[in-house]
């Protein structure tokens, strides 16, 4: 039956809270909070300045809160401001009853007496009551009663409950503390005052001075309590610290909130697994929400997560939320959610500015925190003079035989991973620091994509180790970073830049570094115009550099010239800034943490592996890792395949508004012509050059694109860039963006691009693409097998050859199969090489003049058909489908000649099936 209980309470729904309410309960914790401040520094307020000392006082004293110097008072105050503003609803109860209720009641009581003529005009004028204070009395009924309502009706706001149990534990240590301060008292009395006072007297006498500690607490305490032992001043001393101490212990286990352990389980770490996978390639933090001391929290939909863990009070998240961008709000208010109905204090630490501003827009603020360092890898070059400290690193490794290796996990013997682990231990300074930005773990066998990169000596000793977290395909994030003590000087630096260099072969696109934390200080204390405040900080934070090698991280990393990206810091309110910021030096290893724990784990050597369940070791689980791994990527394999896909990228294109065949919107140049002007240039203006041709392949992820476009007289390199291309397109206002390059542009399509000339780090001459449009979209898939095939054709076949040489000296433009679409978008000469025959395209020429031309270009082996082609389709009936299609476009007048080859020449071809789709 108990069962039952329990369950139906868990199914009952949280009630919404409304917007009122939520503020209702903000301005009650700082009303609340200003007074536990202003019980500390009323005496020094009045003293200096006492209108205003009068005027809040009496402000307060219509809200039934103390107005007297007590640092009882102080505490107490300040204690029930935090929990008001943790939501706890025990907290509203003692404020609405203790202080709002206790003094509408008081007051009535007071008021009837006046009225009623129960207290004497002499009682009153000696204690100096007046019309004002009469008033002021009512004025705070009122108030106090208005204050009841209001609270009551906004109990909504204050979901968290007290833990089962605490309350009889909060009783006896206030019972305790009460008790000891009256024994504590009698003993300092006998200690302090010898006179003929029996030991009945000296406990009655201690036990009022120790009930009299109230007065300043409650309303009208001061008229209820006001009586004094006349003991001196040890005494009371005496029984107010042991009052204090009881009591303001005993309040703290009354509304403490529930603690509890949260940590990771094999459904959650899959889950999350999978949406990494799915949504993670431009997350440099995402895969570090797989640490086993993190728990997830899903949007509704489950496309989204927030990672946490509860450090005291705090509820820390850590970088953004993972999974689809559309579900992260959902993510974060289940994540609000939680904390709010467990008294806890939200925060997140490490979140990019996109994350920042939902979280900014759930109700929390946001504050920098500092920068991630990303090397952008085919922007990197050793050759750049300001990485003088890194190509000096190198060489010096090169003398001393230095060898790096980069492999995946996957791929290092299970005896080699034993041996890496073991020295990550072994060089391991102190505790492991990094919440944000570390897996906190190494040789793991659920992280068999992370990429090892050793360094060994000339005589093979392994001196240095990191590891590096996959971001989608084309990224890396730094993970574990080791070295020997034995090692030479900037050994690291050699495996980040061994690895920076190989990364350009392998496609890598981004690789970050180490995150430096408060790096604004020291860049905004080192300019010519700082001021005091900043050079102020900066020397502060070279302070604390000596333990936290806070400057240290940030110039390690900027030797590299990366790009810092800004994270931040996200907050409930300013009060628990303080909390957040404990909570994250916790987290990152700079404030010591589970004490109890190491205690337990000195005297018992076996306790932390007595207590925990190792599930991310069982057998299933980490099958059940790779399983998922490998099926994303065989998903990605058969994305890479475009299996008969293109009719459908086709479709796609007309439904976003962009037409798969038009017309060039501006003139352009041959690439050719501009590989001629261009080659031996290094240094390049803005200029924007025009080019169009197809794209004979294509490469790279995520945010970075590359791609070679040829017009069939010369090839160049496109970089496709995320941040440029869809910068153009919005200011431009073009549909042409970079995800619609992304999923529907193909091997085979023919562009036209616009850009600026730019030279790779490896000295390529490329167009750093601005804009595009489709001008042709290929139905048909160019496979690397027919790549090779028809380049082997045409270049093994001398007829061919020199035909075709011949047509591009003439101003002929080669195309692909029958593209008569061609004519329609502005080109007058084309020409296709297909089957051992070519087929020529030539507008507002008759056959006649054709015939002339080919005279000249072929010799009398081949075969030529002549075929004049007018508009109307009515006058093609008998056409194929191809031109019939094509000539609802809008074709002009054109002859269409076909070449045929003599038959000796086919064996140096392609097999024809091979050919077709």
């Amino acid at each position: 039956m108990k069962n039952k209980k329990i369950k139906s309470s868990r199914n009952k729904k949280t009630k919404k809270v409304k917007a009122w309410q939520e503020t209702a309960a903000k301005l009650l914790a700082i009303l609340l909070q200003f007074a536990s401040i202003y019980a500390l520094i009323v005496g020094l307020v009045g003293w200096l300045m006492p209108p205003v000392q009068k005027f809040i006082s009496g402000f307060l004293y219509l809200f039934a809160l103390p107005t007297d110097f007590s640092i009882f008072n102080a505490i107490v105050l300040f204690i029930l401001a935090s929990s008001i503003r943790h939501r706890r609803r025990l907290a509203l109860w003692i404020e609405v009853i203790y202080f709002q209720f206790a003094f509408v009641i008081l007051g009535i009581i007071f008021l009837a007496s006046y009225f009623l003529g129960l207290v004497s005009k002499e009682t009153l004028e000696a204690a100096n009551f007046s019309i004002l204070s009469l008033s002021l009395v009512i004025l705070g009924v009122l108030v106090s009663l208005g204050t009841v309502i209001v609270m009551i009706l906004s109990r909504n706001a204050f979901p968290t409950k007290i833990v089962n149990g605490t309350w009889w534990k909060a009783l006896i240590i206030a019972t305790g503390g009460f008790v000891s301060s009256i024994i504590g008292g009698v003993v300092v009395s006998y200690l302090t005052y010898h006179g003929s006072v029996t030991l009945g007297q000296r406990i009655f006498y201690v036990f009022k001075e120790s009930v009299s500690d109230f007065r300043y607490l409650l309303p009208f305490g001061q008229n209820i309590f006001n009586y004094s032992s006349g003991n001196n001043i040890w005494v009371s001393s005496t029984i107010s610290v042991i009052m204090l101490l009881g009591f303001i212990s005993a309040f703290l286990m009354f509304t403490r909130s529930t603690q509890r352990e949260l940590s990771a389980n094999a459904k959650q770490e899959l889950a999350v697994r999978q949406l990494i996978l799915d949504y993670g390639d431009e997350d440099s933090l995402a895969y570090f929400a797989t640490r086993r001391d993190k728990k997830a929290i899903f949007s509704k939909n489950k496309k989204a997560a927030i990672t946490y863990h509860l450090f005291g009070d705090v509820l820390l998240a850590s970088g953004d939320p993972i999974g689809d961008e559309k579900s992260w709000k959902s993510a974060g208010e289940a994540f609000l959610s939680l904390a709010r109905a467990h008294g806890w204090t939200p925060g997140v630490v490490g979140s990019s500015e996109k994350g920042s501003k939902i979280y900014y827009q759930l109700g929390l603020n946001a504050t920098v925190f500092g920068d991630e360092a990303v090397v952008l890898v085919p922007e990197f070059s050793i050759e750049n003079a300001a990485m003088h400290d890194v190509a000096q690193v190198m060489r010096r490794a090169e003398r001393e035989n230095y060898q790096v290796k980069i492999r995946r996990q996957a791929d290092i013997p299970s005896d080699e991973l034993i041996e890496l682990t073991r020295l990550t231990e072994e060089w391991r300074n102190g505790d492991e620091r990094g919440y944000s930005m570390t897996s906190s773990r190494f040789g793991d066998p659920t992280d068999q994509q992370m990429m090892i990169v050793t360094a060994s000596d000339a005589e093979g000793n392994y001196q240095g180790i990191l590891s590096f977290a996959p971001v989608g395909s084309d990224k890396l994030s730094l993970d574990t970073m080791r070295r020997s003590p034995n090692a030479m000087n900037g050994v690291v630096t050699f495996m980040i830049t061994s690895l920076i260099e190989a990364g350009k072969e392998e496609g890598l696109t981004e690789i970050s570094l180490n995150f430096a934390a408060a790096r604004q200080f020291f860049i905004n204390g080192e300019t010519l115009q700082a001021n005091a405040l900043d050079k102020a900080a900066r020397k502060v934070m070279k302070f604390f550099s000596r333990w936290y090698q806070l400057e240290s991280l940030y110039r390690s990393n900027d030797i590299y010239l990366p790009e810092w990206r800004t994270r931040y810091i996200c907050y409930d309110n300013g009060g628990s800034l303080t909390s957040v910021l404990f909570a994250i030096g916790q987290a990152e290893g700079f404030v010591p943490t589970n004490i109890s724990s190491k205690i337990k784990r000195f005297f018992f050597h076996d306790y932390e592996n007595s207590i925990e369940n190792h599930w991310w070791e069982k057998t299933s689980f980490i099958k059940n890792v790779h399983q998922i791994e490998e099926k994303k990527r065989l998903e990605l394999s058969n994305e890479n395949n475009h299996d008969d896909t293109y009719l459908q990228k086709h479709n796609d294109l007309k439904q976003l508004g962009i037409a798969p065949y038009s017309l060039p919107d501006t003139d352009f140049e041959s690439v050719k012509n501009l590989r001629m002007n261009y080659e031996n240039t290094d240094e390049f203006d803005e200029e924007e050059h025009s080019i169009q041709g197809r794209l004979v392949s294509s490469r790279g992820r995520g945010a970075i694109f590359f791609a070679d476009l040829s017009d069939n007289q010369s090839k160049i390199q496109l970089v496709i860039k995320r941040d440029v291309i869809n910068e153009y397109s919005e200011s431009e206002n073009r549909l042409e963006n970079f995800a619609t390059w992304k999923k529907d542009v193909t091997v085979g399509d023919r562009v036209l691009v616009k850009g600026v000339l730019m030279r790779t780090q490896t000295g390529e001459l490329s167009l750093r693409v601005n804009s595009w449009k489709m001008l042709s979209k290929t139905l048909v898939e160019l496979t690397e097998e027919r790549k090779v095939s028809q380049t082997t054709f045409i270049e093994q076949t001398e007829k061919f050859s020199k035909i075709r040489e011949s047509l591009i000296l003439n101003g002929f433009i080669e195309v692909a199969k029958q593209e008569y679409l061609a004519l329609s978008v502005g080109y007058d000469k084309v020409f296709s090489i297909h089957d051992l025959k070519i087929n020529l395209l030539w507008a507002y020429r008759s056959a006649d003049d054709v015939r002339e031309f080919l005279s000249k270009v072929i010799d009398e082996d081949s075969s030529v058909n002549l075929s004049e082609i007018f508009p109307d389709p009515e006058m093609n009936k008998e056409g194929t489908p191809e031109l019939k299609r094509a000539l609802s476009f809008g074709l002009p007048a054109f002859t269409m000649a076909e070449i045929f080859i003599s038959e000796e020449t086919s064996n140096l071809g392609v097999n024809n099936k091979n050919e077709k789709k």
